[in-house]
């Protein structure tokens, strides 16, 4: 599809963590000089062979964050540099990435140089590392349940039990410790909601985070960013940020914070002229979340890879 043929405002969605799997991007690293140089930028910056990682794994290794989270990143710029060619006249007016793609979308604004999206990235993904490491937990996504609902048998469970993504009126992820999260998936399943075990390292956008917070607001204190070339709604407040110093409070409250994914999704779709999401990432999923809102069109959606031929 030629997107300039589209007069519809168009969106951009960015992939998280969550989804690794071994290959990834093997056919994307070499297409041309362009989508080498952000691999290289990848490993150069994380001191890491990003390539043989997403190649070979293992998949114990490419989960854990200070890996994932670069690759994903990696993935995210490669497919939107060989996507944006077709942008030239499109109406782009916002963009925005679920947890860690938030920093892709940022990219995307023309907030953050390349080499700067990949520190940042190598920052954040050691803080978390670091801290999930002294405070172990994991993630559930939770199927069939909305927010209120879901918040209300955390209430009644009494566990530290935190919302780490609203995703949807029907999904829901939840973070915690080990032993809290064992019990309250046992509840879950009792009444009889889906649980999906998530491949991360840690209990991301929950307390158990909080060590992290000072840390990136320390080092962001000192970090540039440009104002954004279009909206970019962030997870923290489900609203678009603009300002350098807003955007830098809501990437450090970002890793103990709940993903408004619901709430950012409803600011496009709420727009005065219906938006054509487009979904950087490398395996679709984004678009199948949107499926869940009542004023979501099947055709508002469109995979990245619909766009470009290898």
């Amino acid at each position: 599809m030629d997107i300039n043929s589209t007069s519809q405002p168009v969106v951009f969605l960015f992939a998280g963590q969550g989804n690794p799997v071994i290959g990834m991007g093997a056919d994307l690293w070499n297409i041309n000089q362009t989508t080498r140089a952000i691999w290289d930028c990848a490993s150069d910056i994380s001191g890491m062979d990003i390539r043989r990682l997403c190649l070979k794994g293992p998949m114990n290794r490419l989960i854990q964050t200070t890996v994932q989270q670069i690759a994903v990143t990696a993935m995210n710029a490669t497919l939107y540099t060989l996507c944006k060619d077709k942008f030239d006249n499109t109406n782009v007016i916002g963009s925005c990435g679920h947890s860690v793609g938030e920093y892709s979308a940022l990219y995307a604004a023309g907030a953050v140089t390349l080499e700067n999206l990949f520190r940042l990235i190598q920052l954040r993904s050691h803080v978390m590392d670091e801290v999930s490491r002294k405070y172990k937990g994991y993630m559930l996504a939770v199927k069939d349940i909305d927010h209120t609902a879901l918040s209300q048998m955390i209430i009644e469970s009494d566990l530290p039990i935190d919302i780490s993504c609203d995703n949807s009126c029907r999904q829901q992820v939840v973070g915690g410790t080990i032993a809290a999260l064992n019990e309250f998936s046992r509840q879950l399943r009792a009444d009889g909601h889906e649980t999906v075990k998530l491949g991360v390292s840690g209990a991301w956008h929950t307390r158990l985070m909080a060590e992290g917070v000072p840390f990136m607001r320390q080092y962001l204190s000192d970090f540039e960013f440009c104002p954004p070339q279009h909206d970019v709604v962030m997870n923290v407040t489900g609203k678009a940020e603009n300002e350098p110093a807003e955007i830098k409070e809501n990437l450090s409250l970002h890793l103990t914070h709940t993903v408004k994914w619901a709430d950012s999704m409803s600011f496009f779709l709420t727009n005065n002229r219906p938006v054509l999401f487009v979904e950087i990432s490398n395996k679709a999923y984004l678009g199948k979340v949107l499926k869940d809102f009542v004023n979501f069109d099947p055709e508002m959606i469109l995979h990245c890879r619909g766009l470009f031929s290898i």
